[in-house]
């Protein structure tokens, strides 16, 4: 079974409101309530869910990342600089491979977007640039 934020809700004995604005940090909650919701979401083993969050229009802390060839040193370097300090910010990164081929960058912006990431980084000579401003 799925553990849901009304799970979290009943397990702390407050409402499905509060454990979103303890989730979100949003309102003027208690420490003494935050501690109870958390101590809740930790026994239930409750992650909020990132797809569902994004639906309704929040960040997905993912954003994109076209490389066209990450054998290549430079493009790895710049990777994994990209990656660390996303990583450091809270945001993941995805990684595309475009290989320099118009049909690969189409394909991964597509994707992208259906994961609606909340930015991409094009890291090289991108041959389709008006797919970039779509």
């Amino acid at each position: 079974m799925k553990i849901t934020i009304r799970n979290v809700a009943q397990e702390a004995g407050v409402s499905i409101a509060t454990v979103s604005k303890v989730i979100n940090h949003t309102g003027k909650i208690s420490e003494k309530t935050k501690k109870k919701v958390f101590i809740a979401m930790e026994k239930l083993n409750y992650k909020p869910d990132a797809a569902a969050a994004s639906l309704r229009g929040k960040r997905t802390k993912l954003i994109g990342l076209l490389v066209p060839d990450i054998s290549n040193p430079f493009y790895s370097e710049i990777a994994r600089s990209i990656e660390d300090r996303s990583h450091e910010i809270g945001l993941n990164v995805m990684m595309c491979n475009t290989d320099n081929d118009v049909k690969k960058e189409k394909t991964y912006l597509s994707l992208l977007t259906s994961q609606r990431v909340d930015g991409v980084v094009v890291a090289s000579a991108f041959r389709s640039t008006h797919l970039l401003e779509e």
